[in-house]
């Protein structure tokens, strides 16, 4: 007498292990995780004068899902598998870990070596930050003659840390490709947080002071 109801119970099954089988779970790249994790780097690298935002600041988590509103049984049923086949922790953004050993020791390298050689051509004028998460010489002639020397040297040196630094992130939170993204906000980071009278150059080429 109940077999009519059987059906279409059956056909949400079969539906549900179809979705099942079509359903891919994204990782997307965690912006708001990066952007916090850059604050936090580059404002050791540079000191606690560095920049003009808070190193701590982050954009706000996400709101969570709403309550489902579906009414009857089959709305929490539906529901209930759904949560089963696509977990609510899969939908999180995931954490940008930048505390492994390998991380730590190019961070400490990239401090060394800013405050014994790219702090004073930084405030001379010599090079600036580029808009590729890099550094550049912006004007050899702004050096004195015993900084001119080892210019090249400390900018090849600083971009092979930073380089270092992007794909160590990358890699430590298991997506590579997420290297040029990373560049990117570290980019960003290291123009925002630059002192005043600091250099930067833009996409286009074009040098700024700030």
């Amino acid at each position: 007498m109940h077999q009519p109801r059987i059906k279409p119970l059956i056909l949400l099954a079969a539906c549900l292990t179809l979705l099942a089988g079509c359903v891919t779970i994204n990782v997307y790249f965690p912006a708001a995780a990066a952007e916090k994790a850059a604050q936090q780097i580059v404002g050791n690298v540079l000191g606690s004068t560095g920049g003009t935002a808070p190193a701590g600041s982050s954009p706000a988590p996400a709101s969570s899902t709403p309550a489902s509103s579906g009414s009857g049984s089959g709305g929490s049923l539906g529901a209930a598998v759904l949560d089963f086949i696509i977990p609510p922790a899969a939908a999180a953004e995931p954490d940008m870990d930048v505390s492994t050993p390998g991380i730590q020791a190019i961070e400490a390298r990239m401090k060394a070596n800013f405050e014994q050689n790219l702090e004073p051509l930084l405030k001379a004028g010599v090079v600036g930050f580029t808009a590729d998460g890099n550094v550049a010489v912006r004007d050899l002639n702004a050096a004195s003659l015993p900084q001119r020397a080892g210019v090249s040297q400390t900018v090849a040196s600083a971009n092979r840390e930073r380089a270092d630094l992007y794909a160590a992130i990358a890699s430590a939170n298991g997506h590579p490709e997420w290297e040029p993204k990373i560049r990117a906000i570290f980019a960003q980071t290291w123009i925002q947080k630059a002192r005043p009278g600091w250099y930067y150059r833009d996409s286009s080429g074009a040098w700024h002071r700030k």
